[in-house]
């Protein structure tokens, strides 16, 4: 039923129907009601690597726990939430609620987003489908982590930021910079939307004085964040920065590869990547012809994009932050070329279908099995790392 939807939704017929924005957003509410009913029955929902520390942290903010790990502690809005809003709900519940909320939030604000950025309603559906259809959404969407929320602060505050460079309303200046505020207390993706910010309006054509009151608007709630959190880590002797370096000392050896960099980047967008290239060779090609507003959109977009290149390992949830930066072009260069008619849209609805459907198809087949753990075990041995994933393919369930 589902694929039969796509199906039909990358029909030329339907797709000149969605000009109308009402169209465009109800065909996005179901695709999102589909896609997270499809998911409970096949994946479930599913405690993480990271979920025991979650769970202590909800528990600690309820007075039931005694301890928290000092990293959690930082991060404290998914616990107080949980705490204090989500009181009822046992706390593995109390995080998938919260990442179905946020989950239901990326897909509308990037859709939105994109819809103004390209001037073109398909667009903006086609690449919010992708994001929240891509394989980190469906790996790690609905488990017991924290992710959806970095991702939605983070989005959200390149959305706030977006509209104040189109309406030069202040109040969104304040809106991005509370929205960064938030992803720092969610999780460290989360803060990497002030990049955007930053660059917007580092090229804005206005005087220095104007340059440093918008900076000044926008860094209050950050830098207040900031601040507490600074204070809030004496509690526990530790700080962001100490987070870093340890993950640094800990994983950047065995995980900041170009191997793993590759692999992490083919599993998360895959079809997608030829796309990508030849979306921004069009958008190069025709740089000086194309509205000013998508050139500067993505070139803003470039350094919180590649930002989790300060991260010390290359994984799906954090590569994943570069999707808002790759995916658009992607959907944009697809968009040309079904535009040019003949065998290439052919190829365009193929290749859309098969975005469509890797995903889910990888994560059925690998289930949560950690496949560079079991590469690095087996001494890079690509014959032994098969041999022991398909013999232990049952015991690698979505339970896990």
């Amino acid at each position: 039923m589902v694929f039969e939807l796509f199906i039909v939704l990358l029909s030329m017929d339907y797709l000149n129907s969605l000009k109308n924005h009402k169209n465009a957003l109800i065909v996005l509410v179901l695709f999102v009601v589909i896609f997270l009913v499809v998911f409970k029955f096949i994946f479930g929902f599913h405690p993480n690597n990271d979920t025991e520390g979650y769970i202590y942290s909800i528990q600690f903010f309820r007075g039931e726990f005694p301890d928290i790990y000092p990293n959690r502690y930082l991060n404290p809005f998914y616990p107080l939430i949980a705490a204090k809003v989500l009181f009822f709900l046992p706390p593995a519940s109390s995080l998938i609620v919260l990442n179905m909320v946020f989950y239901c939030g990326i897909a509308f604000l990037s859709y939105d987003l994109f819809r103004r950025v390209f001037r073109n309603t398909v667009i903006g559906l086609i690449s919010s489908i992708l994001i929240v259809s891509s394989y980190p959404m469906v790996r790690y969407a609905l488990t017991q982590v924290q992710d959806m929320g970095g991702y939605f602060w983070f989005i959200a505050t390149i959305y706030a930021s977006w509209r104040w460079y189109e309406d030069r309303h202040w109040q969104w200046i304040t809106i991005a910079g509370i929205c960064t505020a938030f992803g720092l207390l969610t999780k460290e993706s989360g803060a990497m939307g002030a990049l955007f910010f930053g660059v917007l309006v580092l090229l804005e054509i206005t005087s220095l004085k104007n340059k440093l009151w918008s900076f000044t608007q926008f860094s209050i709630w950050p830098f207040v964040t900031l601040l507490i959190n600074r204070m809030r880590g004496y509690d526990v002797g530790y700080n962001s920065y100490q987070w870093l370096v340890d993950n640094w000392r800990i994983y950047a050896e065995q995980n900041y590869t170009l191997f793993k960099w590759l692999g992490v980047n083919i599993s998360t967008y895959n079809v997608i990547l030829p796309f990508f290239l030849i979306g921004l060779y069009l958008i190069f090609k025709a740089r000086n012809t194309p509205d000013k507003n998508i050139n500067l959109f993505l070139f803003a977009s470039i350094p919180a994009g590649i930002s989790y290149f300060a991260w010390p390992l290359f994984i799906g949830r954090t590569v994943f932050i570069s999707a808002w930066l790759v995916i658009p072009i992607a959907v944009y260069g697809g968009f040309t070329l079904v535009n040019s008619g003949g065998t290439k849209r052919l190829i365009v609805i193929a290749g859309l279908v098969l975005a469509l459907l890797f995903p889910t198809t990888l994560q059925y087949t690998l289930r949560y099995a950690h496949v560079f753990k079991i590469y690095d075990d087996c001494n890079k041995k690509i014959v032994c790392s098969w041999n022991y994933f398909w013999a232990n393919r049952e015991n690698i369930s979505t339970e896990r």
